[in-house]
């Protein structure tokens, strides 16, 4: 019969190489002790310390979402949002204080992706109870503001521009070709600028001092690759569901130039207003198409665009009457006007419309930037106005920061440059995405209200078309319309749908928003409205602390077997630690005395010489159980095994 005692050290004083740990370490006897044949073992006592914190290790998702909070029948095939999951870089058991500090840094470069959350602002704050003795925390107070202002105009400094192809610049005040058929993107970041505003964001256009009065301008969001030696579409996964530019279903000179939107001055001297949409062929890629704005003529599957667009007619307006061309963005609307009057707005959302309107603004576009095309060299545009975001309000406001760049090419912004950028061509190449998610870019272009825009008549195999519509969200006075930021905490299929599984979010119990999926909005803001563009939400439950999971003692040194039925696999466990010591404690320094020991074979059919032992401290899934700190202490008890 022995009594085995061992400890770990204090982290203090552990030696920088050591693996000893209050939840791992290792003993050894310099002599050994000997083990008789057919011994047994049980745990005796067990002393440690611990730390009441939250458990958010590695398996822990949260997801975030910036669109229609949907009713519980609601399809999300009629939203123009997408999930926006984070990459838990916590991976450990934290202090609320300490948890806070970790947890609002993912909510900020979440909600990064969305220029009208004032993403630098979001606040999250410990809540508690000074009344409360055993329980003093009580959860979390989660604030996420819009900016609920409109942009003032900021023109971007000269070298902010990426030349897609072609040669030429932007001066600060004017992009200049210096050769024919050039694509140029302005894309400032920091504090020269950002992507345009979508609340009342505008750009304006003019003093087209061209060679043949022709050219295109529009938004477009990010491109990301472009040079002499690479096709632009082709090499940027983000665009892979655009139509290649060999296939000539763009604008410009060679019909190769992609835009969102887009107004094109012709070589017939009309004004005409485009759109990125899915091919009407059906080929399953996104090509440049008319948006019919001038139509004055009711048919049987279309009527007058007379309330969208003040220059209906039987014929486009002539480029020589314009001045300037500019594009307002309100949420998802997007309004195109020409020298003060409007060209196209989704005034009435219908069926009949289907052609003859803007598409509304999805998660691929809450980032565009002012693009131009010029056909002849030194055909110059004057970019009169610009009102978009900065990092004044915008957290990480760099190019790669975008919704379409994570799913596609790299997702953690922290190390963007030196994982996800190529060291002899500076291009960006895919790295680390999010996983599954190359495909969703796509799936949102290709949503219902998207394909219900698009004008199949002529066409005998109809490609997965819709009859849907529903009317755009705009503005309130101080918010987008209907758009909120959620926290996804919970399985919900209403947001995440069967395809994209691999990122169930399971975080209520840590977050305080236990049985709820999605945290429900706290009662002011909810009868109210949101109060200055904040949306609130303060935990409805206690968050779930490390204390309230279950801890075991597992030792692999020794030749005993236990079985986790948990994990289906074998095991080493010998004991499980109660939540409460013999005093009633569950944090702090804890002692556990154990008066019914269950004694385990040890499967020693001779005699053995024992020289170490490993120790660890797991949870029932056998991971680590980090909340423990100070020095650990078990006693083992070992006996031979009462002959039958």
């Amino acid at each position: 019969m022995s009594l085995i005692i061992t400890s770990s050290q204090d982290p203090s004083n552990i030696p920088q190489l050591s693996i000893s740990a209050p939840y791992q370490f290792r003993n050894d006897f310099k002599s050994g002790v000997r083990i008789p044949a057919n011994s047994e073992i049980a745990v005796e006592s067990v002393k440690i310390n611990r730390n009441p914190t939250l458990d958010y290790e590695q398996g822990q998702v949260t997801l975030f979402w910036m669109g229609e909070r949907l009713a519980t029948n609601a399809s999300l095939s009629e939203s123009m949002s997408w999930i926006i999951p984070s990459i838990n870089k916590i991976d450990r058991n934290l202090s609320p204080s300490d948890f806070k500090d970790s947890f609002l840094p993912m909510m900020k470069m979440a909600y990064s992706l969305h220029p009208e959350i004032n993403s630098n602002n979001i606040t999250m704050t410990p809540i508690h109870n000074t009344t409360s003795v055993i329980h003093p925390f009580q959860g979390f107070r989660y604030n996420i503001p819009q900016v609920s202002a409109c942009a003032t105009s900021l023109i971007p400094s000269s070298g902010t521009e990426k030349v897609i192809f072609g040669t030429g610049n932007w001066n600060g005040t004017e992009f200049e070709a210096e050769a024919d058929d050039t694509f140029i993107q302005l894309q400032p970041s920091g504090s020269y600028g950002g992507p345009i505003s979508l609340f009342d964001g505008e750009v304006k256009f003019n003093n087209f001092l061209t060679q043949s009065d022709t050219w295109v301008v529009g938004l477009m969001r990010p491109i990301y690759n472009g040079s002499p030696d690479i096709e632009y579409i082709s090499g940027n996964p983000t665009l892979k569901h655009f139509a290649h530019s060999g296939t000539k279903e763009g604008l410009g000179p060679d019909e190769d130039m992609m835009f969102d939107y887009a107004v094109e001055s012709g070589e017939d001297g009309y004004i005409r207003v485009y759109q990125s949409m899915p091919d009407s062929e059906g080929s399953g890629k996104m090509v440049m198409s008319e948006v019919v704005y001038y139509n004055d003529t009711d048919t049987s599957t279309s009527a007058s665009n007379a309330s969208n667009s003040s220059f209906v007619g039987a014929n486009p307006i002539p480029s020589a009457s314009i001045t300037d061309i500019t594009f307002n963005i309100k949420n998802e609307k997007v309004i195109v006007s020409a020298s003060g009057k409007v060209v196209v707005s989704p005034n009435r959302v219908s069926a009949s419309f289907k052609d003859q309107i803007t598409k509304p603004v999805n998660q691929n576009c809450w980032k565009m930037y002012p693009t131009v095309g010029l056909y002849e060299d030194t055909d110059e545009i004057r970019l009169a106005t610009y009102r978009c975001r900065t990092n004044s309000t915008m957290f990480n406001n760099e190019l790669p920061n975008n919704w379409a760049f994570k799913s596609c090419i790299h997702a953690d912004m922290n190390d963007v440059f030196e994982e996800a950028v190529d060291d002899t061509t500076g291009l960006y190449v895919v790295n680390d995405p999010w996983t599954g998610a190359k495909n969703w870019p796509k799936t949102l272009d290709f949503r219902d209200i998207m394909k219900s825009l698009v004008n199949y008549e002529d066409e005998f195999n109809v490609p997965h078309t819709s009859s849907f519509t529903r009317p755009y969200h705009g503005l309130n006075a101080s918010t987008l319309s209907t758009y909120e930021p959620l926290l996804i905490c919970g399985k919900s299929e209403r947001y995440t749908q069967n395809i994209v599984q691999e990122w169930t979010p399971n975080s209520m119990n840590v977050l305080g928003f236990s049985p709820f999926a999605v945290a429900p909005i706290e009662d002011s803001v909810t009868t109210t409205g949101a109060q200055g563009g904040n949306a609130s939400f303060t935990s409805t439950t206690r968050p779930s602390m490390t204390s309230e999971n279950s801890t075991f003692i597992r030792v692999p040194t020794l030749n005993h077997k236990t079985l986790n039925f948990g994990t289906g696999n074998p095991s080493k466990i010998l004991f499980q630690v109660p939540r409460f010591d013999n005093s009633g404690a569950e944090t702090g320094a804890l002692f556990f005395q154990n008066p019914d020991k269950t004694y385990i074979d040890l499967n020693n059919p001779t005699d053995f010489t024992l020289t170490d032992l490993d120790i660890n401290f797991v949870r029932k899934n056998e991971t680590f159980a980090k909340d423990l700190t100070g020095s650990s202490e078990v006693v083992f008890h070992i006996r031979s095994k009462a002959k039958m």
